[in-house]
């Protein structure tokens, strides 16, 4: 996650507005009225220095979905929400006609201040719970922050996720943190932590990627379900989205 000083003017004429940031200098931002829905969103995620991709992960959606916001092409989207709390926009930034639903169904909540350790700020860490057999559900802001791995030195949307269940054990225990490079392609024999989402939740699941094709991801876990196997498919279409889990932190 990139945790980037903010605090400079989108242009010398725009009006102020108080938001919540991460690692800002006067916690000021400009008020981007006058624009559209989707060209704030391109301006500020330029402004980050992130791709369509990089935005899309995040939420998670899909690279298309978003570029047809950016577009002008979807003008509605049940993203929206997370979208500007990720670029840490208010929705009457978006749009003022929102404001009446900006609090606090999707208010920026507050973030706990970010030590720095070592090479770079820390990481998010995000929590998860049991959704399924041998399913998380992962929690949309992070719980905590932690001392920036040194496998993740330089990986701007690096984070944790405390693992729960027991599919992956004993490589992968319960408890313990996973260390994330969402960055890194595709590689069989890595872990990875697959993302779908379902109910406007994001469901994530962790196994290790044998190979893939066009449309499934073929995996293996140490402790299938009852009824579950060892090695088996999830598809593509479904599970979107791979990110490589680098390493970990055992729990204590």
């Amino acid at each position: 996650m990139s945790f980037l000083a903010m605090h400079d003017a989108y242009s010398e004429n725009c009006q102020l507005a108080t938001v919540s940031y991460v690692e800002t200098v006067n916690r000021q931002a400009c008020s981007l009225g006058g624009m559209d829905i989707g060209e704030t969103i391109r301006l500020r995620r330029e402004k980050l220095g992130w791709s369509q991709k990089d935005l899309a992960d995040k939420i998670p959606m899909s690279q298309q979905s978003l570029h047809a916001i950016e577009t002008g092409k979807t003008r509605k989207s049940k993203y929206l929400p997370n979208i500007a709390k990720h670029l840490q926009l208010r929705m009457r930034d978006l749009d003022p006609g929102l404001d009446s639903i900006d609090e606090p169904t999707i208010a920026a909540r507050p973030v706990p201040p970010l030590p720095v350790h070592g090479p770079g700020p820390a990481i998010p860490v995000y929590t998860s719970a049991e959704g399924g057999p041998g399913e998380l559900i992962r929690s949309i802001d992070p719980v905590d922050w932690m001392p920036r791995p040194a496998p993740v030195a330089g990986v701007v949307n690096a984070y944790g996720l405390r693992i729960t269940g027991e599919s992956m054990f004993p490589e992968y225990q319960a408890g313990e943190t996973a260390i994330v490079d969402p960055s890194v392609g595709l590689l069989g024999g890595e872990v990875y932590i697959f993302y779908s989402e379902r109910d406007g939740e994001a469901r994530a699941t962790i196994k290790r990627l044998r190979r893939h094709t066009t449309d499934h991801w073929h995996v293996s876990q140490w402790n299938p379900p009852p009824g579950g196997k060892a090695d088996f498919t999830l598809s593509r279409r479904e599970w979107t989205i791979a990110h490589r889990v680098v390493g970990k932190y055992s729990r204590k």
